[in-house]
């Protein structure tokens, strides 16, 4: 068995022990069931939970509606940068230095997130934990491939999520509301765990949907598994 192989199964281990926490937390907590948060503010939640304090980044056409919950936010601080390819290298800066947390750099769609590309690509391959968060046009314009500014006029909305694929270690693309909190987690996990870049498409819709809030109860599981002797 490969050392890959091992890693792999140690982390599929350490996602589910997480599930099986969350699910027991929902068993003996039964009074937070019906407690409602926004997927933006879930996901600005478990940055927070991670010692996150600023998000560096673009505002965008896509990313708009995420901006406002970020900007009301009480302890994450936007920080605007003059393009992406800086706020990803701030982004890349801001991990090296903040111990235990994780750099966070926001863009939208195509053009924004092809210009970090450059920044997030040497952080894939220094090890640095950064979370490339990417503003996408809403599921169902994804499904229905309207001829879209920032797309490639040929339909492919996935073509920036295949690119990506490259220079992180995990990625998401969030579909669902119903899964957009496990998604985040695994995400994240993956992230900090790993050292690496992990990349996140957030739909203009889902930002605005609201999913149980039960799961930030459970803090992740962000222990690195065990050195191979």
């Amino acid at each position: 068995m490969t050392v890959q192989t091992v890693a792999n199964l140690q982390s599929e281990v350490s996602k589910l022990r997480h599930e099986l926490k969350t699910l027991n937390v929902e068993d003996q907590t039964p009074h937070i069931a019906g407690d409602q948060i926004f997927v933006a503010n879930y996901l600005l939640e478990r940055l927070a939970q991670l010692g996150v304090n600023q998000m560096f980044g673009l505002p965008g056409d896509f990313n708009l509606g995420f901006l406002d919950y970020v900007e009301d936010h009480k302890s994450i601080e936007w920080v605007g940068n003059c393009n992406e390819l800086n706020a990803s290298y701030a982004a890349d800066g801001y991990a090296r230095v903040k111990d235990q947390s994780i750099g966070v750099v926001l863009t939208t769609f195509g053009v924004g997130e092809l210009s970090a590309t450059n920044g997030i690509a040497g952080a894939f391959s220094e090890h640095v934990p950064v979370l490339h968060i990417a503003g996408v046009p809403s599921t169902s314009q994804q499904k229905t491939k309207p001829m879209l500014h920032h797309t490639l006029g040929d339909g492919r909305f996935d073509a920036y999520y295949k690119a990506s694929q490259q220079f992180t270690i995990s990625q998401a693309s969030l579909t669902d509301k119903n899964t957009a909190a496990a998604e985040i987690d695994r995400v994240l996990t993956d992230c900090v765990v790993s050292g690496r870049p992990v990349y996140l498409m957030l739909p203009t819709d889902l930002v605005h949907e609201k999913i149980p809030s039960k799961r930030l109860l459970t803090p992740l599981n962000i222990t690195p598994p065990e050195n191979d002797p």
